[in-house]
């Protein structure tokens, strides 16, 4: 048998429990479920010093198809270069796959006003999520991932039933009911059975953190259309962070954090689109929103933050500068850590990362529009 192959057995047979496996076996037809599977993924970023995500197990669900992915990504050579992406391609791509729901009801009430925090994947949300959360006036959970959808029916289906869920919703209710994981995991699907709107799973969780007001981070959004029209519609007055980072930064972090495990196209490409298309549809879709470079908030986050609290209309508390201590609704749960990994790497906001937004040996030519709008942001070095 080959090495590698022998090593994910063996991490295979610890987490399900099993004294024989074969390596054609899928994961889940051997009993695994999203819970061991974060178990199973921690092993292997423990084992191999890597990232992966949960949804892999779907794409790869095999310790054959595991093994042939790791060669590739650890031992293999280096990926070929790719080509300059072209928008109007992607854009057709994400419309089609984020089209609106023709059943879908018109909400007849809107929610009370709430906070979003928007942004492109790889921007540094989870850092700015978690400085929120330690506002006394702000309700400030992890990925809530409900604007996607209009049921919780259909919610569960988007997210694979369960594959691609990260349980930020069971850790907002924990927090507010005072519940167990078990206890919230079953309150979810009290939610599904009966197929609430997510538009009313909002409206509950803002009942309950009143007179908090709801901070919704979810990273998902931006590249939907129609997750930001329902934001509009479903909510009284909503104002959005707007959050963005050099696009070059992104695409690094990006590829390092091997999302391609999730989003299943050239890694390069998608990463530039996602950052494209995310900030284009922010722009044209959230009028009352407030720009925050990720750059600034990591130089400097108390000047960033006093002016984020002008824009919310709260006054500035200091705890939002020390996202490290104190309860942020950061445990793990069912073993698996929600939002960007490499921030439980730290122990304090790092001045640092600001110096990986500029142009560096091997990084690939960006499109004109990828460009044009990084400049409007105020970055140079493209």
């Amino acid at each position: 048998m080959d090495p590698l192959e022998h090593d994910l057995i063996e991490l295979w047979k610890e987490v399900l429990h099993l004294d024989r496996l074969h390596r054609d076996d899928s994961f889940e037809s051997l009993g695994g479920t999203p819970a061991l599977g974060g178990q199973l993924i921690e092993r292997l970023e423990k084992r191999f010093n890597l990232i992966l995500h949960l949804p892999w197990l779907v794409a790869a669900p095999t310790v054959a198809q595991q093994a042939a992915w790791l060669q590739r990504r650890c031992f293999g050579t280096q990926a070929p270069q790719e080509g300059v992406a072209e928008p109007e391609a992607w854009r057709h791509y994400f419309a089609g796959r984020f089209a609106p729901d023709p059943h879908e009801l018109a909400a007849d009430k809107r929610n009370p006003p709430a906070l979003f925090v928007l942004s492109a994947a790889r921007t540094g949300s989870t850092l700015l999520r978690i400085m929120l959360a330690g506002h006394p006036q702000l309700f400030s959970p992890p990925e809530l991932e409900l604007l996607l959808f209009p049921t919780m029916q259909q919610r569960k289906d988007g997210l694979l039933g369960g594959w691609s869920d990260f349980l930020g919703l069971e850790r907002a209710l924990m927090d507010l009911f005072n519940l167990d994981e078990g206890a919230a995991r079953a309150q979810v699907s009290q939610m599904v059975a009966a197929n609430l709107s997510t538009q009313q799973v909002y409206h509950t969780l803002q009942q309950h953190c009143a007179p908090r007001l709801l901070v919704d981070k979810s990273p998902s959004y931006p590249i939907s259309r129609t997750a930001l029209e329902r934001l509009q519609k479903w909510f009284e007055a909503p104002k959005v962070i707007h959050l963005v980072r050099h696009p070059l930064a992104c695409v690094r972090s990006w590829t390092a954090s091997n999302f391609d495990q999730v989003f299943h196209a050239p890694p390069r490409q998608a990463a530039e689109m996602d950052w494209l298309l995310s900030n284009e549809n922010i722009e044209r879709a959230c009028s009352n929103r407030h720009l925050v470079r990720y750059e600034d908030l990591v130089v400097d986050p108390a000047a960033v933050m006093h002016k984020i609290c002008e824009f919310v209309q709260i006054d500035f508390h200091p705890a939002m500068l020390t996202p490290y201590e104190g309860p942020r609704m950061t445990e793990r749960l069912g073993g698996l850590v929600s939002g960007d990994k490499r921030f439980y790497q730290k122990t304090a906001i790092d001045p640092a990362a600001a110096q990986g937004s500029r142009r560096l040996p091997g990084d690939g030519p960006l499109c004109p529009d990828t460009v044009e709008m990084a400049r409007r942001y105020g970055y140079t070095d493209l």
